[in-house]
């Protein structure tokens, strides 16, 4: 596997979990674009690239905060380093149940996240409305904190890495990833949103994150995938 897999991963994963996305983020969207001050269609543009430049940053200091916790524990012990792949591995198989519906375990990552968000929002709040890029900015940085099982499983994986580099870039690349579907929601939302978040879509890209969640898990299964993977077998 070459150093830039992890980085395609994490750009996978912001794909494929777009249906998260629009459910999660696609109404700030819509009403960030209604609270912008009408200024042209060139200046709303502005704004909400601003907007989502600010969500990934805060996904990259996420990636930076929990990617130095993962090279700190990491540094501990070889036992801790192996907790943290598992940890990591469990919680994208997690993501992929969840996409998929079967279970919904990290509703519970999400609400011990909404006491963080609780002294958060009221912040967000007082931005509205948002007449520059600056301020927008702002807000996306504060709104990419919401609660979210998504970022939370991305997070730990990033974490896994035990890199603070590393993870912050996995995190922006995540979040690089999330653009699309968030981004066209407003322009083909009705035929955008039929697609994701068809139950065949979610499916694969159930399917998909739990394998890569089955490949983060520590265990003699990854020599065997990399000799498949480099011809060897």
């Amino acid at each position: 596997m070459t150093n830039i897999t992890p980085y395609l991963s994490a750009l996978m994963i912001g794909l494929l979990g777009s249906a998260h996305c629009i459910g999660m983020c696609g109404g700030i969207t819509s009403a960030l674009s209604l609270s912008i001050k009408d200024n042209g269609r060139h200046s709303s543009a502005i704004i909400l690239l601003g907007y989502h430049l600010g969500r990934i940053g805060s996904y990259a200091m996420a990636g930076f905060i929990f990617g130095s916790l993962g090279w700190f524990l990491g540094d501990i012990n070889e036992s801790m380093q192996l907790a943290l792949r598992w940890f990591a591995g469990g919680m994208l198989i997690a993501m992929g149940l969840y996409l998929s519906g079967l279970w919904k375990g990290l509703t519970a990552f999400e609400q011990a996240g909404g006491l963080l968000w609780q002294r958060i929002q009221p912040i967000a709040t007082r931005l509205l409305p948002i007449q520059s890029f600056y301020g927008a900015y702002a807000l996306g940085s504060l709104w990419g904190w919401l609660p979210c099982g998504m970022v939370y499983s991305t997070l730990s994986w990033s974490a896994s890495h035990a890199n603070p580099l590393s993870s912050a870039l996995l995190m922006a690349t995540f979040g690089l990833g999330t653009l699309p579907s968030v981004l066209l929601t407003g322009l083909f939302a009705k035929q955008l949103k039929a697609i994701i978040q068809a139950q065949l879509t979610r499916n694969l890209a159930s399917i998909v994150i739990i394998a890569l969640g089955i490949w983060t898990l520590p265990g003699p299964h990854q020599k065997t995938i990399m000799g498949i993977l480099s011809g060897h077998i």
